[in-house]
């Protein structure tokens, strides 16, 4: 590849303007739902739920983890817990971080 159509490349991060708009138009529409979500009633207790389920998740892991995943039923337990886990980590990340 020539050296001029690298350079060309690394200069245009965005692209075009009407690429530069979109971007613009897609921040101002997250921003617009983030702050719907923060004004919405079930926000506040969705979050200290997922905190404190978050909190208390991993010890559930301690009894699979200390007797062996020996079996199939037990390895999906071990994966579900993970996943509510997460799930759990992401609804009550904003929780008293005022």
């Amino acid at each position: 590849m020539p050296e001029s159509t690298l350079q060309n490349e690394n200069k245009s991060a965005i692209g075009s303007p009407a690429d530069a708009g979109e971007t613009t138009g897609g921040r101002a529409k997250l921003a617009s739902l983030y702050e719907r979500y923060r004004d919405h009633t079930l926000t506040t207790p969705v979050e200290v739920v997922g905190f404190w389920v978050a909190i208390a998740l991993p010890f559930l892991y301690v009894p699979l983890l200390f007797t062996g995943i020996s079996s199939n039923a037990e390895l999906l337990t071990f994966v579900g817990l993970l996943a509510l886990n997460v799930a759990a980590l992401l609804a009550g990340h904003d929780h008293k971080r005022e």
